[in-house]
């Protein structure tokens, strides 16, 4: 018969490998978290614009911070930006419809 010396406490190995998994497990979400906070915070740098070119032509563009030819933002989403853009600047074509909508006479 063969008898094997195990020292007390120490039967079978399940805890440390309980404990290794545990160990990855934590350090995968440490890293899984780290690396979300940094997009998140290289996304947050840049907001949306509505700015006015010098030939009077509107555009929507992303930047870190306001331009001289800023006329309206910053705007978390281009979507929003968007929105704007068409409020500050309206095309020529509806312009010319609502002129004409005045023009006409009330009934």
């Amino acid at each position: 018969m063969i008898v094997f010396m195990v020292p007390e406490g120490h039967y079978g190995g399940g805890e440390a490998m309980r404990y290794s998994l545990l160990k990855k497990f934590v350090i995968l979400l440490v890293v899984l978290s780290l690396s979300l906070l940094a997009a998140l915070a290289m996304a947050a740098d840049k907001q949306w614009f509505v700015i006015k070119d010098v030939k009077g032509v509107c555009k929507v563009i992303q930047a870190k911070g306001k331009t001289d030819k800023t006329i309206a933002g910053p705007f978390a989403t281009k979507e929003e930006a968007l929105k704007e853009k068409t409020k500050q600047c309206p095309k020529k074509e509806k312009e010319k419809e609502k002129e004409k909508e005045k023009e006409k006479p009330k009934k």
